[in-house]
Order: structure tokens, then C-alpha cells, then sequence
């Protein structure tokens, strides 16, 4: 098993400052996931097994995974999802891997990633515990979902503009909106460590009993696993930096001030050393 130390190995990382934090950021879900070399078997064990292990906070029962819960598009893999009983934390098994997440339709606090970490190592060390004859990890990938309601930074898709990989919609002249629009970029990471995948949509669905419209921002960077200790943690580490960079750089000034960017604090700022 990979160390918890997580370790530097070629990556470019420029500052190690990340961007400024929102004070009320739209970020919805954060999830980390791993791999492992087919074939792994995952859902062979029952939610009763997961359960025993990872504790009383967890069902024993599976549970849906909704159309409210999918903003990516094209997600052919079955998936079953357990969600604790706070309904702040889910872990979704795929047949070679997991991953575990925060949730915060509930309005819950942002857990931070460091505590999202904690939880997907627990989760590892369960996993090692119910599949002994696992192999190793094979890939890693981390995930963060933003939903971005009509009537906040945009109130029509006039105003897409505010995420600068958006384009003006090329095809008025044929009275064509974007109307459920869903676009999908993709970028290889420095020094070939993977790729970071950024997805838009637009769902025309309302929530019940409201008017809104949402757009959902997907960022995933995912990475290959290298065979040297820690690569597993390290690739995490590296793809969450690498989300909360392409976020900070793909939304405009004024997107930014509207969930209320929190400055660093300057040389000036710092307490004086005696």
C-alpha cells in the first residue's frame, strides 16, 4: 500500500500559493477516486459488507443515484452509491474503482479537502480490508462540480460570457439556442500526468417548486498512477491544485467578485517578525 506522505516528482506546480478563496462559492461536489487494474470486482460486494466495515453511518442499502445528481455528459458505467446519514458524504463504487465526496445540496459547509482526503483514506483502508486480493491503484482522479443558478453571475446564455471558454452562439442566423447546451474540453497536463477535463451544461429542468435554471461547471483532472511511493496521493494532491487553478482561470473579475474572492494577504498584511 502507498504511503499517506504525499510527495513532489516532476510536477510544475509555479507558485505554491493557490488562488483566493469565495466567500460563497458555487461548488456543490468534490470527489476523490482511484482505479484499479481490471478486474476488480467491485460490485460484487454487497452494501451490508461495505457497512460492516466503514461503520454505522453508512446504509446497508444501496442507494439511487438520481438524474439531479449527473452534470457530466456521458456517464455509461453502472455506479452504486452509498450516502451517510448526514447526507454530507457519499462514496459511488464503480467495477474497478470508488470514489469518495462531498455533498452539499443540504446547504452544508464546504468540508474542506483536507478532511475530503482523510475520508477517502479510510475509505481505501476499508476497501483493503473487504478485497484483500486487490491489486494496485491504477489511476486517480479528482472531481469538482459547481452549480451556477440562473439570476446569480448569469440570467440568460447572453451572459455565458463570464466563463471565458464559452463562445457566443455561432448558429442565430438558423434560430438556434443553446438551450440545454453541454460542451466538453479537454487539456493533457503538464509533463504528460494526465489530462483535465472541463464540462459545461446548461439543464432547461427546474427544480420543483422553483424557477431557476442552472449551469453546472465539471472540472476532472485524472492521471495515470506511477509505480513510485505515494503516487497515488501525490496525483491527488496535484489534480485538486490543478482544479481550483483552472477554476480560478476560467471565470472572469467580475464572476469572481460576485461569489466574494477573498484576498491574500500581502507582505504589508503580515504580522512583523521580532
Amino acid at each position: 500500500m502507498p504511503t499517506l506522505t504525499p510527495l513532489r516528482f516532476g510536477y510544475n506546480f509555479g507558485n505554491h500559493e493557490l488562488p483566493p478563496e469565495f466567500a460563497y462559492p458555487p461548488l456543490i461536489e468534490t470527489w476523490l477516486g482511484v482505479d484499479f487494474a481490471p478486474p476488480a470486482s467491485f460490485l460484487a460486494v454487497s452494501a451490508g459488507e461495505w457497512r460492516q466495515r466503514l461503520g454505522p453511518e453508512w446504509p446497508a442499502a444501496w442507494q439511487s443515484i438520481g438524474p439531479a445528481e449527473r452534470h457530466a455528459p456521458g456517464r455509461p458505467e453502472i455506479e452504486q452509491q452509498l450516502r451517510n446519514v448526514m447526507g454530507d458524504r457519499a462514496i459511488r463504487f464503480h467495477q474497478n474503482g470508488f470514489c469518495f465526496g462531498w455533498l452539499g445540496y443540504e446547504g452544508n459547509l464546504y468540508a474542506r479537502y483536507e478532511a475530503i482526503r482523510d475520508g477517502f483514506v479510510a475509505t481505501l483502508d476499508s476497501v483493503q480490508d473487504v478485497m484483500p486480493k486487490l491489486g494496485q491503484p491504477h489511476r486517480w482522479n479528482v472531481t469538482y462540480v459547481n452549480r451556477i443558478p440562473q439570476g446569480s453571475v448569469w440570467s440568460s446564455p447572453a451572459d455565458w460570457s463570464f466563463f471565458r471558454l464559452w463562445q457566443p452562439n455561432p448558429l442565430k442566423k438558423l434560430k438556434i439556442e443553446p438551450e440545454g447546451f453541454v460542451g466538453q474540453w479537454q487539456f493533457p497536463l503538464d509533463a504528460e500526468r494526465g489530462t483535465l477535463c472541463i464540462e459545461l451544461t446548461h439543464e432547461p429542468i427546474v427544480d420543483s417548486g422553483s424557477e431557476l435554471e442552472y449551469l453546472w461547471l465539471r472540472l476532472t483532472a485524472s492521471g495515470v498512477i506511477e509505480s513510485h511511493e505515494a503516487a497515488l496521493f501525490d496525483g491527488l494532491d496535484y489534480g485538486r491544485e490543478i482544479c481550483v487553478r483552472a477554476f480560478n482561470e476560467l471565470v472572469t473579475t467580475d464572476a469572481k467578485q460576485f461569489w466574494g474572492e477573498r484576498e491574500l494577504p500581502t507582505k504589508r498584511d503580515l504580522p512583523s517578525k521580532k
